[in-house]
């Protein structure tokens, strides 16, 4: 299968994961030199981010895979271990975050520094969810993460300033303030699985295009079923029946045509002929129920 999203070829993503790095190692330097709770939850959904984009990519090599034996469809779908992984490698450190806070309740000290290697940490991500517009899903999928790391840091900014100036438990406040907004990003991610990998029907416009392309060679369809496989492309079946008159070998050619047109825009459809009447005699195609 010919990778229809150019991932690889595109030097953004290079870029992408060297200004992450970046991000991340301001944070957990900061983290490690100041003692804020709020920048250490924060480098720690750092490093979880850098995790998941390796993953991203490697699961992004395997789904350009062509078809075998074992998947004769393709492997496009495989894109989407990398999300699932996003989602537990972000759980994991969700989990650890609210063990770290709780025994952090106590008390600690804050270094004036948290603030500025927050501040020097987002300027960093914010290079890389720009670079990442255009690519492929799964990565804007990770960019949705990284984008937490803006708004992360917009918190822990102020919390460790005043955990600096005024007493810890502004910090605590903002690292508690993170989790909450951590496990808010695992629920949404989710939900975008769910619908991704659901085989829901595509819009309306593409039955159109199909349809149209077969009434274009005198084959009109009478029933017809795609479902999304992501979200570019598409796979179904479809029965259509030739125009009167029309010869057996003829409607083959033109059914090939069909397919082949069709597979160049994204939609890989399997089309059966059905010559036990007339096309003159037929309605409107009917559709798939997930269709209605």
């Amino acid at each position: 299968m010919e990778n229809p999203y150019g991932v690889f070829r595109d030097k953004r993503l290079l870029l992408v994961t060297v200004f992450a790095l970046l991000g991340a190692a301001s944070k957990m330097l900061g983290s490690a030199l100041y003692g804020s709770r709020a920048l250490f939850v924060d480098a720690l959904t750092c490093v979880a981010n850098i995790s998941s984009l390796f993953i991203v990519i490697y699961y992004l090599s395997r789904a350009f895979k062509p078809p075998d034996a074992d998947h004769p469809f393709g492997h496009v779908r495989l894109r989407y271990g990398g999300v699932v992984a996003i989602l537990s490698i972000y759980m994991f450190v969700a989990g650890f975050s609210a063990a770290t806070l709780y025994y952090s309740a106590h008390g600690y000290s804050v270094g004036e520094g948290s603030a500025y290697a927050a501040i020097l940490g987002a300027f960093f991500y914010s290079i890389a969810i720009w670079l990442s517009r255009g690519l492929d899903e799964s990565i804007r999928v990770y960019a949705g993460f990284t984008m937490s790391e803006l708004v992360e840091s917009a918190i822990v900014v102020p919390s460790a300033w005043l955990g600096y100036s005024k007493g810890y438990l502004y910090d605590l406040a903002g690292a508690l303030a993170i989790l909450v907004y951590l496990f808010y990003e695992a629920v949404e991610t989710h939900h975008r699985l769910v619908r991704a990998i659901a085989d829901t029907s595509p819009p309306p416009r593409v039955y159109e295009e199909v349809a149209r392309e077969a009434r274009l060679r005198g084959l009109v369809p009478v029933s017809l079923r795609l479902r999304m496989i992501d979200e570019r492309l598409c796979s179904g079946d479809m029965v259509v029946r030739p125009r009167l008159g029309m010869a057996p070998d003829i409607a083959d050619i033109l059914a090939d045509e069909v397919r082949e047109e069709l597979l160049r825009r994204g939609c890989d459809v399997v089309i059966h002929i059905d010559y036990s009447k007339p096309w003159r005699d037929l309605g409107e195609p009917s559709k798939s129920s997930a269709q209605k």
